[in-house]
């Protein structure tokens, strides 16, 4: 083809004129020392665009550099224009904000209803802007359920507002993402979870035949050691109305395991709260202010106060060989010494003990009530340690730790290990609970996340209460501190 001769094809750029491209900087040499009609073939590109309505076609002509000498000054306009572009994006974007609400106080649904979310876009920009909005749902374990997609156009401070229903949920928590773009860029995203008739999630128990037998060996096997408890007052949180103690004392195995005791100094029979820790926690003091308990606090094998003398390297990890020598079989029987210990004191009432926590100590308070009708109320919080099949397909840990184990430990195998955590899972043992229980739960948690919460809670078939905290993730809010106490001492009779 001769050089004279015009032609616009697919490869040429004049094919492509649309209004809604992205910004364009066209930069030429000088058009008598340019390539033969370049700077003519852009200069007619740059006045289409402008004639189809694109409103960010720059053009530039660098006068007396030809082609090749024209990219170093080129770079300068290009990168210049470039920083005015983000600048005004930046500012544009800055001024759309969007907020995504549930019609719902704590973010879980129940009955008949949908599941129901809005979203309000606000544009406070002086102009228009076009963009789109993207409304993603999955299930907890990111099945992907649905996906809204709309473009609109918000007038100049004006606002967008959008409801988005999903009918016919099944029980269970699901996953929102909600995204503002503009030109294929993200202003704005919004993720949470939201729930729907959780105590109806069907995660059944999976207990082996030998359950049972499993736990009440292991439990006289644990009366057989001696416990040799050992009190050393702590002086320094002595000061106010308990008198601390740190305490240890022998459990399963023969292990040394410690915990810190809040005596109280007024004299008589007080009820008692044992606290347990969450998972690798830094060791605490009890409460010190008087408030008509005793507490103890106790730090199980290799974790917290025991951590310098920790031989368990990884705890979920160890022992995963034989259920007699995986960790939490120690641990779990830690939790029942810790009981055995307060029921020993003379300034204890025995009757009436208490037990909670959060995370690895909700599931150990879980199974506090399970093992030891002692207990008489429990106050958990987002319990771990539950439902492991379905806990591993909507969390990255601790599955990822249980890759490790398997990749150092070729011989093991998935079927194996899920067969040794049915004697460890909170869900199989939350059956055995008699006495009154208050969960609570953050809906956003991804660490414990609420669907193995109430995989356990489901199967506690004693009285029974949960409250949700909509905006929180791996913790709950003093409002559940105040409940469970109020719950706490409603149920020991004081």
């Amino acid at each position: 083809m001769k050089p004279t001769q015009p032609s616009i094809d697919e490869f040429a750029p004049l094919f492509y004129v649309r209004p809604d491209a992205p910004p364009l900087v066209i930069i030429s040499g000088d058009r008598e020392m340019e390539l033969f009609g370049r700077y003519e073939e852009i200069a007619y590109f740059w006045r289409m665009m402008k004639v189809v309505g694109h409103k960010e076609t720059y053009l530039y002509e660098i006068d007396g550099h030809d082609h090749g000498a024209m990219g170093e000054p080129g770079f300068h306009i290009l990168k210049n224009h470039i920083k005015d572009i983000l600048k005004a994006r930046e500012i544009a974007n800055d001024k759309i904000k969007m907020e995504v609400s549930v019609p719902d106080p704590d973010y879980i649904f129940t009955g008949t209803d949908p599941l129901k979310i809005n979203v309000h876009l606000q544009n406070n920009n002086s102009s228009n802007v076009t963009g789109r909005v993207i409304v993603s749902l999955t299930t907890d374990d990111y099945q992907p359920l649905k996906t809204d997609s709309l473009d609109m156009e918000i007038g100049a401070n004006k606002s967008y507002h959008q409801e988005f229903i999903y009918q016919h949920p099944t029980p269970g928590f699901y996953r929102y993402t909600v995204l503002f773009k503009r030109n294929e860029e993200v202003v704005s995203e919004k993720k949470f979870n939201i729930g729907y008739e959780p105590e109806k999630i069907n995660s059944p128990i999976d207990a082996k035949a030998d359950f049972k037998e499993f736990w009440d060996k292991s439990l006289k096997e644990l009366k057989k050691v001696k416990p040799n408890y050992k009190l050393t007052l702590v002086p320094e949180a002595s000061k106010l109305d308990y008198d601390m103690y740190l305490v240890e004392m022998r459990s399963f195995g023969n292990e040394l395991i410690r915990g810190y005791y809040s005596k109280p100094k007024k004299e008589g029979k007080h009820p008692v709260i044992v606290e347990y820790m969450g998972y690798g926690s830094t060791p605490y003091f009890p409460n010190q202010m008087w408030d008509g308990f005793a507490y103890f606090v106790l730090s199980i094998r290799g974790q917290a106060l025991n951590q310098p003398t920790n031989k368990y390297d990884t705890w979920i990890n160890y022992g995963l060989d034989n259920k007699d020598n995986y960790y939490y079989r120690g641990a779990f029987l830690d939790v029942i010494r810790a009981l055995d210990f307060v029921t020993s004191r003379p300034e204890i009432d025995s009757e009436r003990i208490a037990v909670r926590g959060g995370s690895q100590g909700g599931a150990l308070s879980f199974v506090a009530a399970a093992l030891d009708k002692r207990v008489k109320v429990a106050a958990p919080h987002v319990p771990f340690l539950s439902d492991f099949p379905d806990y591993f397909k909507i969390c990255s840990w601790p599955k990822n730790d249980f890759y490790t184990y398997i990749k150092n430990h070729p011989e093991s195998k998935w079927e194996d290990i899920y067969d040794l955590l049915t004697y460890f899972d909170i869900t199989n043992l939350a059956q055995w609970i008699e006495c009154p229980l208050r969960m609570a739960i953050g809906v956003q948690d991804n660490v414990c996340p609420p669907h193995i919460n109430f995989s356990a809670y489901n199967q506690v078939k004693s009285e029974k209460t949960w409250m949700a905290f909509p905006e929180l993730g791996h913790s709950v809010g003093k409002e559940f501190y105040n409940t469970s106490m109020e719950f706490i001492r409603v149920k020991l009779g004081f």
